[in-house]
């Protein structure tokens, strides 16, 4: 009876592991059949912290020779600012498919700008960066410099499974790319769908669809190779496993008298209300916006136009010129910016020329959208062409142009010393340049100059979901050429910083705005009056960080053209 029993005792535990087995495989099964069934999340509303400075910061694309052949040599950097006061260590690590990680490890000095070449480390490899710091106060970017233009974009200081990229065009001229950041010790899965002006819903290729992105590395898609030729393009990325940073790639290469190159961070903020700060625009420039709606239900949308010299200079909840649209589930409208005219098309929104001007876009019934904006500057046998405003006699007068750089865009700038000196002599330029308040404090003259003056260039311009009352600018030197921003005043916040729900409809102390442009030490350069319209643009120095300050929110995007050829970019600052 006992040997019976000692046999029953040693039976059970085989069985009693076979049967947990069992269960956990059941329990995977079933917890496999639920992911799969389930429908797609729908979008959700994903933005970076207040404080976006942080010690990571993932850069999808830093490198990208062999998909860009045909666009020629493209030199690529990344910049670091340390906000603190101490100095600050960082490793930016390049990521290759082939490559394996190559590491860079860098010290910045307090409040001030270091900027790494890709070339120095990485060649002929299509590469994202790593960077990492002993502490938080970091701000990266980076800066792509090619025959076909120049651009300055942000890096991410999130991961998410969505993103978003409105503009895009599968012309036989074009580009449209994304590339799709795994940083991660696990490969990602990721489905690709994009939706155009002539198909109904989503395309899905079955060749983007469950795309492996391998562990710590960067893949890039050439929706050209999957798209039928289309001239409005949104793309969607959705990671079914893992967390991924995207960036968007844009260029024409001059065969059609389009020409110009951009790379954009994608977005992952989905929602209601969008702004763009734009430039201005004139009879050579193509302005338009793309609005995005990535859910199953349609959008009520109310898109309006404030610019410096219209009449109506009330803050309200949709102010200027109006128009109302429907945009359907998955799908994309776009919208031009033209002069008046007697009877405008139903996709053109009406502003004056030759004067900074804002977009606002409204989802009307809470659906979240995606909103860019496209700048096209061209020559005159462009079909599409692009921007170029001439300063007021007043600025021109009272106002010295800033030096010319003395040398190629960042060879100045790869080491703490040389950008010290380099962040020194931006100071001096602001001074010729930007409009620096006099020492007793007397406000600086309006500067109204929203040049634009490549002759051919492109710039992606990603809208704004969240107003900031402070924003990091960080602008790399670029020979011969001209920078500026333009602020647009926040219509849902009032001077006096009350919320949104509170100034709805509120009239508006848009006179008393002020946007203070500092040093990176916080001494203040220039004060930047904001109009009762709630637009201006002013002058900025080649090779400058800056930070603008204001009472109430608002939202910015810096401009950056080269006067002497190809080459335009629009860079969003970070919120700090």
């Amino acid at each position: 009876m006992k040997r019976f029993a000692r046999w029953m005792a040693r039976l059970l535990i085989p069985l009693g592991l076979a049967a947990a087995l069992g269960v956990d495989a059941a329990v995977d099964r079933t917890q496999a059949a639920v992911a799969a069934a389930a429908p797609p999340m729908p979008a959700r509303e994903i933005v970076p912290p207040p404080d976006a400075l942080t010690s990571t910061w993932f850069c999808p694309l830093v490198g990208l020779r062999p998909i860009a052949e045909s666009l020629g040599d493209i030199t690529t950097m990344v910049l670091l600012t340390n906000m603190t006061d101490e100095p600050s260590q960082a490793s930016v690590e390049f990521r290759g498919r082939t490559l394996g990680n190559v590491v860079a490890n860098i010290e910045i000095a307090p409040r001030r700008t270091m900027a790494v070449r890709t070339a120095d480390y990485v060649s002929d490899e299509v590469v994202g960066a790593l960077v990492e710091s002993s502490a938080g106060g970091l701000a990266v970017t980076r800066r792509f410099v090619s025959s076909l233009g120049v651009d300055e974009t942000r890096c991410s200081s999130l991961l998410a499974a969505d993103w978003h990229m409105p503009t895009g065009d599968t012309q036989v001229d074009a580009l449209t790319a994304v590339a799709v950041m795994n940083p991660l010790p696990r490969d990602a899965i990721v489905d690709i769908t994009f939706v155009s002006e002539a198909e109904s819903g989503p395309v899905v290729a079955p060749e983007l669809t469950g795309v492996v992105v391998p562990k710590s590395s960067t893949a890039v898609i050439d929706l050209g190779e999957h798209a039928r030729r289309r001239d409005i393009v949104a793309t969607s990325v959705r990671a079914r496993t893992g967390r991924i940073a995207v960036d968007a790639v844009a260029a024409y290469d001059g065969s059609f008298g389009r020409r110009g190159f951009a790379v954009e961070l994608a977005s992952a903020a989905v929602g209601g209300r969008w702004l763009v700060p734009a430039a201005g625009f004139d009879d050579h420039t193509t302005l338009s916006v793309r609005v995005f709606n990535p859910s199953d239900d349609i959008a009520a949308v109310t898109v309006s136009v404030d610019a410096a010299g219209s009449s109506d200079g009330s803050l309200l909840y949709a102010f200027g010129p109006q128009k109302s649209l429907a945009v359907g589930p998955r799908a994309v409208e776009e919208l031009a910016v033209e002069a008046p005219s007697e009877q405008p098309p139903d996709n053109v929104l009406v502003a004056d020329p030759g004067v900074p001007l804002g977009l606002s876009i409204v989802s009307q019934n809470g659906v979240p959208l995606v909103v860019w904006a496209e700048a096209l500057v061209g020559d005159s046998t462009s079909p599409r062409t692009g921007i170029r405003i001439e300063e007021d006699a007043a600025s021109a007068a009272g106002e010295e142009a800033a030096p010319e750089a003395a040398a190629q865009a960042g060879t100045e700038e790869q080491t703490a010393d040389r950008e010290a000196a380099q962040n020194e002599a931006a100071q001096d330029e602001a001074a010729a340049g930007d409009g620096v308040d006099p020492p007793d404090g007397r406000s600086a003259a309006h500067v109204r100059s929203p040049v634009l003056a490549s002759q051919s260039g492109l710039s992606v311009v990603p809208g704004i979901a969240q107003t900031s009352d402070r924003w990091l600018v960080v602008v790399a030197r670029q020979p011969r050429s001209e920078v500026f921003l333009t602020v647009m005043a926040d219509p849902l916040a009032s001077a006096a910083g009350g919320t949104q729900s509170e100034n709805r409809g509120a009239s508006s102390a848009a006179a008393d705005r002020r946007v203070v442009v500092q040093d990176l030490s916080g001494r203040a350069l220039a004060v930047i009056e904001v109009p009762q319209s709630g637009v201006v643009t002013h002058s900025l120095a080649s090779g400058t960080a800056r930070l603008l300050v204001s009472d109430a929110p608002f939202a910015a995007l810096v401009w950056q053209a080269r006067i002497d050829g190809a080459g335009l970019s629009v860079a969003l600052p970070t919120p700090w």
